[in-house]
């Protein structure tokens, strides 16, 4: 079942996976413990699983708008185009009374109240499955940094909770970033770094390339970008700072420049990852997941890049606006009516 649940969330269906991972998550609080390690994987799915589905909700939703609004427009501007057409003709035939037209505009108005209200009411289900998702993945965390940090003895399961790690920490800055906290986001995104950078010091030594470093390069690539990204999604003119520990991470003046910073070596250690798949399939070594999830990557990188180009376009013309007032002002000086 767990793994059935994983499947349904990689090929986005999360809404049968969340009740899948709800039933794991009680069977396994029941049977190992609530802060068992055992638990710890059914409660980051579960939340895992609830994201993936709120985010497709909300997103199925705009989809659907955007592929029905071409054909809908056209049907209108059709139907306008007849009706004016027919309107002298008609006219004297048939003219609403006062009391059709207020009917006609009050059940327009109904209509719209209560496609508002589902509107809002779905909006509320969403930001609630968000919420519940960033407290089961954040309760999955605190589990598994307790049992490796922790003075256990039974360690049977300390490879594996070292490897998820950065996964469950990359997991809870999606949740932090639907949720539109970005300077918490790109704090957990920065931890979920640091762990991937200890990770790939384990293929140092490696003198072969393997799938498994492929990977490890690109999430590195991956958590480098995601960090530029939330600066960027920062209030402009603030001072970047966490929630809960009031943190600063970066000052309001230097977020660009942070931004830009990982933006850099995302970029770089693309290119080397690139080289380095290349090489890989030069071997015959199968690199075919891996080049489309690098493929993927690459167009974050890419998106960063375009929104670094446009902010330092426009600041280059906001320094270039205050040249050209000062320059009239010494003219008119210059040459008094």
């Amino acid at each position: 079942r767990f793994r059935a649940g994983r499947s349904l969330v990689q090929k986005g269906k999360a809404a049968p996976a969340v009740e899948i991972f709800a039933s794991l998550l009680e069977e396994a609080r029941t049977t190992f413990g609530e802060d068992s390690i055992e638990s710890a994987p059914a409660y980051y799915e579960y939340g895992n699983a609830l994201l993936r589905h709120a985010s497709s909700e909300e997103g199925k939703t705009t989809e659907a708008e955007q592929q029905a609004l071409d054909p809908r427009e056209a049907a209108a501007k059709a139907a306008e185009q007849r009706l004016q057409g027919r309107a002298s003709k008609s006219e004297e035939d048939h003219k609403p009374s006062a009391k059709e037209d207020e009917e006609c505009n009050s059940k327009e108005e109904n209509e719209e109240e209560e496609q508002k209200e589902g509107e809002e009411e779905e909006a509320a289900d969403d930001s609630s499955d968000v919420e519940l998702a960033l407290e089961m993945m954040e309760t999955a965390w605190s589990i598994l940094d307790e049992y490796v940090e922790g003075d256990s003895p039974d360690k049977k399961y300390l490879e594996w909770a070292t490897e998820q790690s950065p996964r469950y920490l990359t997991g809870i800055g999606d949740a932090l970033s639907v949720a539109g906290r970005h300077p918490d986001a790109a704090d957990a995104y920065s931890r979920a770094l640091e762990h991937r950078l200890e990770l790939l010091k384990a293929f140092v030594d490696t003198k072969e390339p393997s799938p498994a470093y492929l990977k490890c390069r690109r999430l590195i690539v991956e958590a480098n970008i995601l960090i530029a990204e939330e600066f960027l999604a920062c209030p402009e003119g603030e001072d970047v700072v966490t929630t809960e520990t009031k943190d600063v991470l970066v000052k309001a003046a230097e977020r660009v420049d942070y931004a830009k910073g990982y933006y850099d070596k995302a970029r770089d250690e693309l290119q080397e990852t690139v080289l380095l798949m290349g090489e890989m399939a030069a071997k015959g070594i199968d690199v075919t997941e891996e080049k489309e999830d690098i493929c993927f990557v690459s167009t974050m990188v890419m998106g960063v890049g375009m929104k670094l180009a446009d902010l330092d376009e426009a600041a280059q013309a906001n320094a270039k606006e205050p040249a050209k007032k000062k320059s009239k002002r010494t003219q008119g000086e210059q040459n008094p009516t």
